[in-house]
């Protein structure tokens, strides 16, 4: 008969057992045809397995019961069945019940066990078994096994629960029937089968997390370094496991070190790789305890440790570096792993990137700045960079390598080290990592590299100042602090590199970052200080003004920390230095902060508050003078011209110097009596002389007002000037000299300062070389002014100024008003005989008639009147009447201006009183406007200027004087009329 016929007539005849006989004949055949693991799968599919549950279920013949559960056994050992026999009739039922029955045949037990523990090898299987109370009958065989035949139960049931252990899930049931104990037990027994079924089940349980620390609780501890000094490998091998997961529980370490330290160094030298993997985790675990490693030290782990660091097997060496990472990080271990030669076999694993570890070791190993120079000795620099610029490398091995390099640059002896080995470059190529810690040790890294600037250079040339915005721009707290601080060092090195941290979009994240960074003193004392730095840029202040970072600046402005509060005034200051910025910041409610800040103790936050206020008072936007006086900011300005400090000095005169620009404002410190400090600190000479020029730059700006001029005459302060005027510094005397000049265009302190000598300096700056066009401007009222005085005019006119006046007259980009007081002076100077020869020669007459034919009646009216002075005098008259004057002055006549008729007629009575002019002024029908000049004064019902009519009548009698005119004369008036009608009303 075929071995398929014998199986399926033992099935058959299985489902109908006759007696105990068959029973045992079935039973043995189908564990015998069981031996052949070809037969497996028919034994299931033809029924063969459900035949053997229902003979263990049913019969009472314990050897039938024994060969059925060994031949289930035996088939439930090809793993791929297991799945579909777990899922026939009354397989596992009958299996779980026959385990759990403690009256049951002790053999037939222990081959139940077997078969569950042979059915639980499928993950898949476990709910189904444990659910009919599998855990506790197996519990039940452990707890029996007192004896030797038992003992082979206690270690089927091992074997089981070890199987059901692989689920974390079933951990805690396992424990709660208490399985430790006895599987510890089990542990310690004689049979070398049964312990290592032990060791296994209590190596799954280790796998909770929960039952780590009641393990050891349990006494799990004395039998595992008892067992680790047996001579059976696998035994050795699964204590250092246990030993390895115990340790990973913070509550576990402190016990183990104390009694198991010792077994666990002795298996560092076991010479099992895998023993010696576990261990050195174990150590690694445990030494992540500061206080622990003393005591490792002392047990002499440290040499074995070390060695290991050089094993052929990878996870050993990789656990032995990283137990020498925790214990480096204890600075008191430093020296003792130098001292062990512990960084050759660093470098060499980091060289070839054998262990992230490593990096991580010498990392902390660096912190202890002494020990640095043994790590760049050692060559750990090269390796470290490498491993940071290869890109394959394992991401913390990267990141350690980074954090080793931040260590170093701590010290800046080795800056330039680090940099020839290439490290910007491999950072930056770091820096683009998805791992945090590694961008945060860039960061670092970078910051420290940017506090020497002989690194700025080479850095920024390879591209540095894109990554390090790019970190800056991270939002984690970590990294963009470190990249801040290294924005701040770059910042403080050259107005080059500040403009290329702006060019490359420095200034974003800048900006973005200070509002949050007000909490964290750190950040936003690095983020100012930078921003500070910036603002020393002219082409970066109206950008950063814009950046929406003022409003923050202002709320750092009165900082508790002393140091934050003076950058963010100082960087407000800086921008307030620009124009287009005044205004912006005095709106944004800079001022109202500023004057608190201006009362602070601290003169260095004193003197930048002061700065920017003096700044915006120059402003031409009103509304930033106003707040500034409103706010009383002008009377601190004015106490720091009092100030002991000389550079508070400085900034006071300045601020005053610049209100006193606007008008409105100089009434208001007249009032407040500013005066008195700014000649005080004028005239000191122990004042810087900064001070003192800026000092009479705003007196002379408030000379400006005339509502001032009673003031400076009651403080006495024309002789100061006038004695200023001629002093040894240029400022000064220029200074001087222009506040005479302010003072002069009031026509009633005219007198005064031609009394006091004041004409002189005045004209000195006019015709100094140094005198700007801007200046001249300011000049000529002052000089037109002072023309009007007799006893000025030879003086005005045999100085250079004729030149500077006329070339006012001359320059077409002159103003109206410029042309108006330089033909104004002209005509005042023209006025004495003795001047018109000077006046003439220096080309006034071609001027003064561009000026008439200018169709501006202002200019007009003035160079008209020139004209005509000059007309007074004989020797001129054919030159003027060369120059067609006669034909300008009736073209102005005519005009709508009565001041240009008035002084057109004026000229021309001059010029009539020359018979010479007479054919041409007849020609030009000059009579005929004078006369009818008349008619119009005779008419009741029309106005006339009594003046022009004046000039008017003088020219009929000059042109009437001579014969030729008297029949024209006859014509004019006709029959009817007698020129004694002409009565001057």
């Amino acid at each position: 008969m075929t071995v398929t016929n014998q199986l399926e007539s033992f099935v058959a005849r299985g489902r109908h057992p006759r007696n105990v006989k068959d029973q045992r004949e079935i039973s043995f055949g189908l564990a015998e045809l069981s031996t052949n693991e070809d037969l497996h799968e028919r034994l299931v599919n033809k029924g063969g397995v459900e035949t053997l549950a229902n003979l263990l279920g049913t019969c009472q013949d314990s050897e039938s019961q024994q060969f059925a559960a060994l031949a289930i056994a035996n088939t439930a050992s090809t793993n791929s069945l297991c799945k579909e026999i777990a899922k026939l009739n009354d397989v596992l039922k009958n299996l779980v019940a026959y385990v759990g029955n403690e009256a049951g045949d002790p053999v037939g037990r222990q081959y139940c066990a077997m078969a569950l523990g042979n059915l639980l090898a499928d993950a898949d299987n476990h709910e189904s078994i444990v659910e009919m109370s599998c855990i506790s009958a197996l519990i039940t065989m452990l707890q029996n096994c007192s004896d030797g035949r038992e003992l082979e139960a206690g270690t089927y049931a091992a074997f089981a629960i070890s199987n059901i252990a692989t689920d974390c899930s079933y951990h805690e049931r396992i424990v709660d029937e208490g399985a430790i104990e006895l599987l510890v037990a089990l542990a310690c027994c004689d049979d070398e089968e049964a312990r290592r079924h032990g060791m296994i089940s209590l190596r799954g349980l280790c796998g909770t997390k929960s039952n780590r620390q009641k393990m050891l609780q349990r006494g799990i501890l004395d039998p595992l370094i008892l067992l680790s000094r047996s001579y059976d490998k696998d035994i050795v091998k699964e204590v250092s496991i246990i030993l390895n997961c115990l340790s990973s529980e913070d509550e576990n370490k402190e016990e183990i070190s104390y009694r198991a330290m010792s077994t666990l160094i002795s298996l560092l030298v076991s010479g099992d790789d895998y023993v010696e993997r576990h261990s050195c985790c174990a150590i690694a675990n445990l030494l992540e305890i500061p206080d622990i490693h003393l005591r490792f030290i002392e047990e002499r782990g440290l040499p074995p440790l070390v060695s290991l660091c050089s094993s052929v097997d990878e996870g050993c060496r990789e656990e032995a570096m990283r137990a020498l990472a925790n214990l480096s990080f204890n600075l008191e271990m430093g020296e003792a792993l130098v001292k062990e030669n512990v960084l050759e076999p660093l470098v060499k694993a980091v060289d070839n990137d054998q262990c992230r570890f490593a990096a991580l070791t010498i990392a902390n190993i660096a912190t202890h700045s002494p020990l640095v120079i043994q790590i760049v000795q050692a060559g750990a620099i090269r390796p470290l960079v490498s491993s940071i610029s290869t890109s394959d490398n394992h991401v913390e091995s990267r990141r350690f390598s980074a954090l080793a390099l931040t260590n170093i640059t701590t010290c800046e002896a080795f800056h330039s080290i680090v940099i020839e080995a290439g490290a910007p470059e491999a950072l930056f190529v770091l820096s683009n990592s998805s791992d945090i810690e590694s961008k945060q040790n860039v960061a670092k890294t970078l910051a420290n590299l940017s506090c020497n600037v002989a690194n700025h250079e080479l850095i920024v040339d390879q591209g540095g100042f894109q990554p390090l915005i790019a970190l800056a721009n991270d939002p984690r707290q970590d990294i963009h602090r470190h990249a801040v601080a290294a924005m701040w060092g770059f910042s403080a090195a050259s107005s080059k590199l500040r403009r290329n941290i702006v060019d490359e979009g420095g200034l974003g994240p800048l900006c973005r970052l200070l509002p949050s960074s007000v909490k964290d003193h750190q950040l936003s004392h690095d983020i100012i200080a930078c921003m500070c730095n910036l603002s020393q840029e002219n082409e970066i202040k109206f950008e950063m003004t814009r950046s929406g970072a003022v409003s923050t600046l202002l709320s750092c402005m009165e900082s508790d920390n002393p140091t934050i509060a003076y950058y963010a005034c100082e960087c407000l200051a800086n921008l307030s230095e620009m124009v287009e910025n005044q205004g912006y910041l005095a709106r944004s409610g800079v001022i109202t902060p500023c004057a608190r800040v201006m009362r602070s103790r601290d003169n260095m936050i004193q003197r930048e508050s002061g700065r920017l206020s003096a700044s915006i008072s120059g402003s031409s936007d009103p509304l930033a003078a106003n707040i500034i006086v409103n706010d009383g900011v002008h009377l601190l300005l004015m106490s720091f011209l009092l100030s002991k400090d000389s550079a508070c000095q400085k900034i006071g005169s300045i601020g005053i110097g610049n209100l006193c620009t606007n008008d409105c404002h100089r009434e208001a410190l007249m009032k407040a009596g500013v005066l008195e400090p700014l000649i005080s600190l004028t005239r000191s000479e122990k004042t810087n002389i900064d001070t003192r020029r800026f000092s009479m730059l705003a007196i002379a700006n408030l000379a400006a007002s005339f509502a001032s001029h009673d003031g400076f005459v009651s403080q006495g302060t024309m002789p100061m000037l006038v004695s200023f005027s001629n002093s040894d510094d240029v400022y000064l005397k220029d200074y001087a000299a222009f506040a005479l000049a302010e003072l002069s265009q009031n026509a009633k302190m005219s007198e005064i300062l031609a009394d006091e000598g004041a004409l002189e300096p005045v004209l000195a700056l006019l015709n100094s070389k140094s005198c700007r066009k801007c200046v001249e401007q300011q000049l000529l009222p002052a000089v037109t002014t002072l023309s009007f005085l007799d006893r000025n005019k030879v003086k005005i006119c045999a100085s250079a100024s004729l030149r500077v006046i006329l070339g006012f007259m001359g320059n077409c980009n002159s103003t109206v008003d410029e042309l108006r007081l330089a033909c104004c002076t002209i005509a005042n100077l023209v006025e004495l005989e003795c001047n018109m020869e000077l006046a003439v020669s220096s080309g006034c007459i071609p001027l003064l008639i561009g000026a008439l034919e200018s169709n501006i009646e202002e200019v007009q009216s003035e160079s008209a009147r020139a004209l005509g002075n000059i007309a007074g005098n004989i020797d001129f008259c054919d030159l003027l009447l060369e120059h067609g004057v006669a034909q300008l002055l009736v073209t102005c006549y005519r005009g709508i201006s009565i001041e240009s008729r008035r002084m057109a007629a004026m000229a021309l009575s001059n010029l009539s009183s020359n018979m010479k002019a007479h054919p041409d002024l007849l020609e030009l029908d000059v009579l005929g406007l004078a006369t009818s000049e008349c008619l119009t004064a005779l008419d009741l019902k029309q106005s006339s200027d009594h003046e022009t009519l004046r000039f008017c009548i003088l020219i009929i009698a000059n042109l009437t004087g001579g014969n030729r005119s008297q029949p024209l004369t006859e014509n004019l008036f006709g029959k009817s009329m007698n020129t004694s009608q002409l009565v001057f009303h």
